[in-house]
């Protein structure tokens, strides 16, 4: 990832679990939190109001369900992602005239081919 440079303070535990998490996803920790501020300075201002809400004022069980909601939609939507890359991969092989007299003359040249 390009671009320009910036530079911010986090307290020593996040710095270890940067490392720890550039490493297993064998990333680079500059590459992992141009990322993360990318996706923060990308949400709208309401939804940054209510993360900085939460991380000064919210207790860690709040903030344990927010991870877990935010999980749960990452979730959803990578399935989603999947579905729609797995139909346009299944759609070419399929074919284009799906009609029973195309599959029946498809599958008769199968067979002549199988038998030869």
């Amino acid at each position: 990832m390009g671009g320009r440079s910036v530079s911010g303070d986090v307290d020593e535990s996040v710095a270890i679990k940067l490392g720890a998490v550039a490493s297993a996803d064998a990333q680079t920790p500059a590459s992992i939190v141009g990322r993360a501020t990318s996706f923060y300075v990308n949400l709208p201002e309401t939804a940054r109001s209510a993360l900085r809400r939460l991380e000064q004022s919210g207790t860690p069980d709040e903030r344990r369900w927010f991870e877990g909601e935010l999980m749960r939609l990452l979730l959803k939507t990578d399935f989603s992602l999947t579905q729609r890359m797995m139909a346009a991969q299944a759609a070419r092989a399929l074919p284009v005239d799906a009609s029973d007299a195309a599959i029946d003359d498809d599958a008769d040249e199968w067979m002549s081919a199988a038998e030869a």
